[in-house]
């Protein structure tokens, strides 16, 4: 029981002892003074004084020490040294009890990664961190940082800056609120607006709030809607991954590419850039703009690419592509628009609306003056078709264009003249006005007085409205009149006919809907 109760008793003591502060013990000076009318009365050491404490060695000119606080102040030549650590300074305070040092003047605290370059530092040896706030200079690695306040973390190696961050080597220049770096893993995190430009190409830079950046590697984890910028084209995304050795890029929510300069971009949820092919991808809700001053393009599809080939971007877009344009909408399985000429081609099942409009074919390609901003022609490749619904009412009456290949060309961006080349087909329906419906400020009715249908090797016709007017019909040309009641309903489409106004896009955002 005795040995109980003196161990309780002595619990106390033990746990004070083990909390008591270890004493500044004096090593060496060559002078030792102590006059009243000094320090109030502390010592003053002079000449190659050292002091130790914990395992941390003080040299300098002269020291105040200051028995009972456990606590000195070093004046002139200071070197503070613990473990592989070396602080400088003019002047230097010390604790015993809290192990805090406090440099002033000209003050560098080195190791073998890095050197610290400040006015004045405070060092905390418990937690192995300096803290600075007057403006300080971190060197290492070829590599100088700069910022007005920071906490340096000497187990870790690492520093967190804040306020006017400034990072330059030969490689590349950066700019940010708050950094931390790391200088055991060569990698900077940074936690506010930043800026990372390159020195060789100042074209090549990121803007960022958060992420992570490799120096060495040059590789950048970034998020909260970031940005990479290269020689014009910007990647844009929440989420962004970049390489700026070999200008390899990925992004994921929101992904924007754009090309300012060529007012151009695409969008979608996931997206791939490779800077040195100047191409890109994006897929998840893909679509592409191309803006123009008075009418802009847009193209939507599964999987969206674009390219650049000597200074002429091409925009690619793979499976249920859709194209947009106030003056032309289109669909096929792929859409590609090259920008040097402005060519628009569509492929595999293609249908493209102009007006009143329907032209089917196997290929397509529309032909736009992109600095007049206005349609010039269309070619239609195997199993052309135009279609013409005759008015808004009648629901089965339609004219009807069809051949092997044909020409178009645009006047004013509406479908104006076409050429139908090879087994060309015509079924046209032709209307009058009634005399007695012609009434002012009233639009006057029309009644069907027969059908024309007609073969021939080539179809030269004028397209105005809604009405197709042939003007020549050569090469073994056939022509038959039929009265409305002598054409049965089933011979009133030619073979093929597929009416798709249902698919056609009225606006921009009618190219994201799914159809059935």
């Amino acid at each position: 029981m005795l040995k109980y109760f003196l161990l309780l008793f002595c619990c106390p003591f033990l746990l004070w002892a083990q909390k008591t502060p270890t004493k500044i013990r004096h090593v060496h000076s060559d002078e030792i003074i102590r006059k009243p009318s000094l320090f109030d009365g502390n010592l003053l050491f002079t000449g190659n004084v050292i002091f130790e404490h914990n395992g941390s060695v003080l040299k300098a000119d002269s020291v105040v020490l200051y028995e009972v606080e456990n606590y000195f102040r070093a004046f002139g030549n200071v070197r503070f040294t613990s473990e592989d650590n070396l602080l400088t300074s003019h002047e230097l305070d010390y604790n015993g009890n809290t192990q805090i040092a406090q440099a002033r003047g000209d003050v560098v605290l080195r190791n073998p990664e890095q050197t610290l370059y400040t006015d004045k530092l405070e060092y905390n040896r418990i937690t192995n961190k300096a803290y600075f706030n007057t403006g300080g200079t971190i060197v290492s690695n070829n590599e100088t940082i700069t910022s007005q306040e920071g906490i340096y973390d000497l187990t870790t190696k690492s520093i967190r800056f804040d306020d006017d961050v400034r990072i330059t080597n030969k490689d590349y220049y950066i700019e940010s609120k708050n950094i931390q770096h790391f200088a055991q893993g060569d990698y900077m995190e940074f936690y506010d607006e930043t800026f990372i430009q390159s020195r060789s190409n100042p074209r090549q830079y990121i803007k960022s709030t958060k992420g992570r950046y490799y120096l060495g590697k040059k590789e950048a984890y970034l998020k909260n809607r970031s940005s990479v910028y290269s020689d014009g084209s910007v990647l844009t995304a929440d989420d962004i991954y970049f390489n700026q050795l070999t200008g390899y890029g990925r992004g994921e929510g929101d992904v924007l590419i754009e090309n300012p300069e060529e007012k151009q971009f695409i969008r979608g949820g996931f997206g791939e850039y490779f800077q040195q092919k100047d191409s890109a991808y994006v897929t998840k809700d893909a679509y592409a703009v191309r803006a123009f001053e008075k009418d802009s393009l847009y193209i939507h599809a599964d999987t969206l690419m674009t390219t650049k080939f000597a200074d002429k971007n091409l925009i690619r877009a793979y499976h249920h592509a859709k194209f947009f344009k106030s003056n032309l909408q289109g669909k096929a399985d792929s859409i590609s628009f090259a920008e040097e000429g402005g060519v628009l081609k569509f492929f595999e099942k293609p249908v493209v609306w102009s007006g009143y409009r329907q032209i089917t074919g196997d290929t397509i390609l529309v032909y736009i003056n992109t600095e007049a901003e206005r349609l010039d022609s269309i070619q239609v490749r195997r199993r052309a078709f135009a279609i013409s619904k005759t008015d808004s009412i009648t629901k089965t009456q339609f004219h009807q264009l069809k051949s092997r290949d044909m020409l178009g060309l645009f006047v004013n961006d509406n479908l104006d003249w076409v050429q139908a080349e090879g087994n060309a087909q015509t079924l046209l329906y032709m209307e009058e006005e009634k005399k007695d419906s012609l009434q002012i400020n009233k639009a006057p009715v029309k009644e069907l007085v027969g059908i024309n249908r007609s073969d021939c090797g080539i179809v030269e016709a004028d397209f105005e409205e809604r009405d197709i007017n042939v003007i020549s019909c050569r090469i073994n040309a056939e022509s038959q009149l039929y009265p409305p009641s002598k054409l049965p309903e089933d011979q009133r489409k030619l073979p093929e006919f597929l009416w798709r106004e249902d698919e056609r896009p009225l606006v921009w955002r009618d190219i994201f809907i799914i159809e059935n």
